[in-house]
């Protein structure tokens, strides 16, 4: 089996390189200097950010006609080709900001290549009534093939996480716990400035300081250039980098009510040569909230209720220390080093009242609940980069080295005291509980990447990955013996488990235009092999190749107005604790079993999109449509035992999510900015369970808008709402949920010191709640978070600290990269 597998890698590795040197040879850098054009990089004067989508108007000296124009790619970038030799002057805008001129362009048969170099264009103001207001980026920008949000344009978020930021994105939805999920699901990739995380999904997410964000891409049908694992996409959080030379940085501290404190700080040096990163970031955060559940179970002529309320509170805390060095070697290659250290400190800890009776009546017993948790985790990354850039631009090969390790201890504690029908405690334990589970993990990734844009429109792409996951983890299950006041070790929920998983991957993609149209397609291929030894049950093993197919296409109708339309095959692989087959033991009431034969889930993602930009500020409106269908699905059910709720997961179903998702964002004035999005899917589950159907179905929709009121250059003030419509589940449904924030901030000493006020559920209607039925079961679950909560964030800016911007990392419109690999 695993010499088939190689044998399929070893061609695909052949037909990669055929592919990559053939074009290579047949476009030789003396055949497009015979092509007259005109080049140079267009940049915001005030940021240093590159400009994406600035106009590009050539003009002939002798009688000031329009010759030719173009616009800007993610980089800033733009060629004008097709010209005649000649004399020209060129302008370069963006709407809000300033005109640019170049004077004295010469094209001639000698030099027919002219680079212009950069192009910096400062953002305008304009006087309304005595109050200076200066034009700001978009919250959200449109690319072709992702969603990018401005960090700095979430106020809200000011003092919070990436979590907060996601609260008001297109396509993202966060539950008040802060989970996110990404057009209905949980399964999404986090990387962080386009390399993986130590950590995953929404805790990676919950551990990231907004302040140290420039910004956050959604990308939801990555091409094949990317991992395809998560189903519903990636997010990719660009963190700030400086971009001038000397020493600069921004330190931010945050206080808010109900114990959350965080601070964090970045600095930069920079010389012609080298930059030098040194970050750290501190927080110690409790939540607090209240949690209501009950329970019923059915039994012969016997209905059993199950009654809790209590407290359910969290404390996350911790601190994460990071630097990094570039080595600029010559104008075309660079080399980095970078290291992250850190350890994390979460606590859960609760009471609850807790009421077991029967109908007809054979028990009625009052008891008290006594909860705690502690997870610390010390992780730690490496990683090593470098990029070369060959003399036709965009021609370039990049490589990276990455490992990372954690050490986890995980230690829960569980008391259940009888109590009389007020709730007062007795002496008498009904049950207590310990368990500590200890976890090791660790991963390696080696990964090169090489890009030739073989024309002016056509690039290839390709590349090669390795990725190695090691993970231990042990699970000390303990029960207190009342009578000899010692703990007493339970085997049958104790148990060491040893998961380990090798993907190797080879990817090529090929992407070119005929006029305004453009395409891209691409095709993955990767080997997995997987290996599960446990204490407690046999070993089982996977070895399966999979190919990854994706096509991106898009077409300019106008300068205005544009259509894309996109497919990409993506895969859930579960992790090792879905895969633990021995009972994780939650209360004496439910228990959790690990599935070791579950198979990855395989989505089909399909996406159409319409955008238009218009008016005279950066206003734009746009439609999308997509239809997701997985297979193999993963879901989660319960089965009741001898009075014992049972969790587990299997492969038994099919879901499909078809809808639109409708986004503006209009600069109504100089002073009030609204962008909102409006999204609604059909979702259909399909399957059986326990030899009963499980079809189901529902429309989900959800919304949100922001709300932004400028009253001069250094204040303003937002206001924001989300709502999430109702969803089912293959044994449930979640209820409907709204939640609304309002923030100001203000800005001192020629904006370098900044604060922001802000209140997080004003309005106290933030909630979380579902419903679960089977044929001998209903529960229903509520948890309610602290509602109005204040928090003051003061941020200074050291020698103006400005970013550079490079947050994507391709040379042309169709490049479907991000981040910095």
């Amino acid at each position: 089996m695993k010499q088939i597998m190689m044998q399929k890698i070893l061609i695909l590795n052949t037909l990669l390189i055929f592919l990559t040197v053939i074009p290579a040879a047949g476009n030789s850098p003396e055949d497009d200097s015979k092509a007259a054009r005109i080049t140079g990089i267009v940049l915001d004067e005030a940021s240093g950010t590159f400009m994406e989508f600035a106009n590009i108007a050539v003009y002939s000296q002798a009688d000031s006609s329009l010759v030719s124009g173009g616009i800007t790619n993610e980089k800033g970038y733009f060629e004008i080709a097709g010209i005649d030799y000649g004399e020209y002057y060129l302008e370069a805008n963006f709407i809000g900001f300033g005109k640019a001129k170049v004077e004295d362009i010469a094209i001639t048969r000698e030099e027919p290549v002219l680079d212009v170099g950069r192009i910096e264009l400062r953002p305008s103001s304009v006087e309304l009534e005595g109050v200076e207001v200066v034009a700001d980026k978009a919250q959200v920008e449109f690319k072709l093939d992702k969603k990018v949000v401005n960090v700095s344009q979430v106020i809200s978020a000011v003092g919070g996480t990436a979590v907060d930021v996601l609260e008001n994105t297109p396509s993202v939805q966060v539950d008040i716990e802060g989970n996110v999920s990404v057009r209905g699901s949980s399964n999404f990739t986090v990387l962080i400035d386009g390399r993986p995380s130590v950590l995953s999904g929404s805790d990676a997410l919950r551990q990231i300081p907004a302040s140290a964000l420039e910004n956050i891409e959604i990308i939801t049908n990555p091409s094949a250039k990317y991992e395809p694992d998560g189903m519903a996409g990636i997010i990719n959080l660009v963190t700030k980098k400086n971009s001038m030379n000397g020493l600069s940085g921004i330190v931010n501290a945050s206080v808010g009510t109900g114990d959350k404190y965080r601070g964090d700080f970045t600095l930069n040096y920079r010389t012609e040569k080298f930059n030098f990163l040194l970050g750290a970031d501190w927080r110690d955060e409790t939540n607090y909230g209240n949690m209501s559940s009950s329970r019923e179970t059915f039994s012969n002529d016997t209905t059993t209720f199950l009654l809790m309320d209590g407290s359910r509170n969290f404390n996350r805390g911790g601190n994460n220390l990071k630097a990094g060095i570039e080595w600029f070697a010559s104008d075309k290659t660079t080399f980095g080093l970078s290291g992250e250290t850190g350890k994390s400190k979460n606590r859960g800890f609760g009471n609850g009242e807790t009421r077991r009776y029967t109908e007809p009546e054979s028990e009625n017993i009052f008891s008290v609940t006594e909860e705690n948790s502690e997870r610390t985790s010390n992780f730690y990354s490496f990683n090593f980069n470098f990029q070369h850039n060959f003399n036709n631009e965009g021609h370039k090969i990049e490589g990276m080295a990455f490992y990372s390790g954690e050490e986890s201890d995980d230690l829960e504690e569980e008391s259940e005291i009888l109590a009389n029908s007020q709730y007062q405690k007795t002496d008498q334990f009904i049950e207590r509980v310990s368990a500590l589970e200890t976890e090791e993990e660790t991963e390696f990734r080696l990964k090169v990447d090489y890009t030739n844009p073989f024309s002016e429109t056509g690039r290839l792409e390709a590349g090669l990955l390795s990725r190695i996951d090691a993970e231990v983890e042990g699970l000390d299950f303990k029960v207190f013996d009342e009578e000899t006041g010692n703990w007493i070790v339970n085997e049958d929920y104790s148990n060491v488990t040893d998961f380990r998983r090798d993907i190797h991957a080879v990817y090529t993609t090929y992407s070119n235009a005929f006029g305004d149209f453009q395409y891209m397609g691409g095709l993955r291929g990767e080997l997995t092999l997987r290996e599960i030894k446990n204490t407690n049950a046999a070993s089982t093993e996977l070895n399966r190749f999979d190919l990854f197919p994706t096509v991106h296409t898009s077409y300019k109708l106008n300068e205005n107005n544009e259509l894309m339309a996109s497919y990409s095959r993506r895969i859930n692989r579960p992790s090792g604790r879905d895969l633990d087959p021995n009972p994780n033991y939650y209360n004496r009431y439910t228990i959790r079993i690990g599935n070791p034969n579950l198979e990855p889930e395989y989505t089909n993602s399909y996406e159409l999109g319409a955008m238009r930009r218009f008016g005279e500020g950066r206003s734009y409106v746009s439609l999308d449509a997509f239809h997701r269908v997985t297979n193999n699905k993963i879901e989660g059910y319960q089965t009741l035992e001898d009075d014992i709720f049972y969790l587990r997961s299997d492969n038994f179903s099919r879901d499909y999510s078809t809808g639109l998702e409708f986004t503006g964002n209009i600069n109504f004035t100089e002073w009030l900015l609204v962008n909102a999005s409006v999204s609604m899917y059909n979702y259909r589950l399909t399957g059986d369970l326990l030899g009963e159907s499980i079809d189901r179905e529902s429309t989900n929709w959800s919304g949100r808008m922001n709300t932004t009121l400028k009253f001069a250059e250094n204040s303003r003030m937002q206001f924001n709402g989300f709502f999430r419509g109702p969803s089912v589940s293959a044994q449930g449904e979640s209820k409907a949920m709204f939640f609304s924030n309002i923030s100001y901030r203000h800005e001192f000493f020629d904006k370098k010191l900044s604060a922001t006020l802000s209140v997080r559920d004003p309005l106290g209607t933030a909630k979380f709640e579902r419903e679960s039925y089977g044929e001998d079961f209903n529960s229903w679950f509520q948890w309610k978070r602290e509602p109005r909560v204040v928090m003051l964030t003061l941020s200074y800016r050291i020698n103006n600290f400005k970013s550079d911007g490079r947050g994507d990392n391709g040379g042309g419109g169709m490049d479907m990269g991000g981040g910095e690999f």
